[in-house]
């Protein structure tokens, strides 16, 4: 239980920090989330790409650990990973393939 509310802290942290402390230096505030997260990417050494990117992959891994969380010592966890491989890999194929 203490690694979702560290997980949920630390996404709640970045995602609070993204939203009031850096979006300001993005230069098209007004663009789409999943726009922002793509031009992270080519750029991602500058302080608020990473602090996006960063956001986006514990964005990513909430359902993993959300998961484990309850599931790990039953045999659900099997269902958990399958769950999780499924999220990732749409959020990430919206995101930078723009399908």
């Amino acid at each position: 239980m203490w690694l979702l509310i560290i997980h949920a802290l630390a996404l709640f942290t970045f995602v609070l920090l993204y939203a009031f402390r850096f979006r300001k230096l993005v230069p098209n505030p007004e663009q789409n989330i999943l726009l922002q997260i793509q031009a992270a990417t080519k750029d991602w050494k500058s302080t608020h790409h990473l602090v996006l990117l960063i956001s986006f992959a514990l964005f990513l891994l909430l359902p993993l650990t959300l998961g484990f969380t309850f599931y790990l010592k039953t045999d659900a966890n099997v269902v958990v990973v399958i769950v999780w491989i499924i999220w990732a890999y749409n959020w990430s194929k919206y995101t930078f393939w723009r399908e």
